[in-house]
């Protein structure tokens, strides 16, 4: 049995379990083909943190934002697999900003002092992009009313389409799942977009830093030998190189926003 330990839960919604799996099938056949002793199959915990601190990590997906932060000096980047963000670079992405389709409010400054939902405070995507996005519309340091806290992206789309809260950003790529899979989108539309930045990586935990070329070499060549099949239900269109460096931008942005006035996005509810 491997000692290491693989997860790549960041976009492992139900309904593409079975191409996540295909996925990681074809990784972790080159990295034994490499001399890597891969984990047959990817572990699935209750809460991303315990992956992204497990002694054995081999590889991980995890938000930018935590590279920079709590996860510094603890994980090392690998690069990022290219979902095809529509008007971003490859290896970036940003957050889209939704509010319910009949909602009468014009423009993402309409919405002050609503309720927002957000997946998590600790979110780049889900909470921080969006507090960088009102920062020059707060007041006394914040922007919306109340806020309520979901637990995911799926989660904070169907609490503005039911009423829950009024706006919410998802990552684009969850997004774009959602479009997809999750009929809730029916009842909303796109109010904003927020600016683009290095997109969610995969990381490799520190003390396995020396296996670090090899496993960008079999997620690259893994990537590059997928059908559509696996391809098309997870927008994958290839694998970016990135460093731990390219990541400071978002604690940096987040201290600008935080300059300019805006400390979070709303007291909760």
């Amino acid at each position: 049995m491997s000692t290491y330990v693989a997860g790549l839960p960041m976009y492992d919604w139900p309904e593409v379990r079975a191409e996540v799996d295909a996925l990681w099938s074809a990784i972790a056949l080159r990295l034994v083909d490499a001399g890597i002793d891969a984990p047959a199959a990817l572990t699935r915990f209750d809460r991303f943190e315990d992956l992204w601190t497990e002694p054995g990590l081999l590889i991980g997906e995890t938000c930018g934002y935590n590279v920079a932060t709590n996860l510094d000096g603890r994980v090392d980047v690998l690069g990022v697999l290219d979902h095809g963000v529509e008007g971003v670079a490859p290896g970036e992405y940003r957050s889209i900003i939704v509010a319910r389709a009949d909602d009468p409010a014009a423009g993402l400054a309409a919405f002050r002092d609503r309720t927002v939902a957000v997946n998590g405070v600790e979110s780049w995507s889900g909470y921080a992009s969006l507090v960088c996005e009102v920062a020059p519309l707060a007041v006394d340091g914040r922007f919306f009313g109340n806020l309520t806290v979901t637990g995911s992206h799926r989660a904070s789309i169907v609490a503005v389409a039911d009423g829950a809260a009024d706006v919410a950003a998802i990552d684009a790529v969850a997004w774009q799942l959602a479009l997809t899979h999750e009929p809730a989108t029916d009842d909303l539309q796109v109010v904003a977009l927020t600016d683009p930045v290095p997109a969610p990586p995969l990381v490799i935990g520190w003390a396995h830093q020396g296996l670090a070329v090899a496993v960008r070499t079999a997620v690259a060549d893994a990537v590059a030998s997928l059908g559509p099949e696996v391809r098309g239900p997870l927008d994958l269109y290839g694998f970016v190189e990135r460093s731990t460096a390219e990541y400071r931008v978002l604690p940096e942005r987040l201290a600008a926003a935080a300059a300019a006035g805006c400390t979070g996005l709303a007291r909760p509810s």
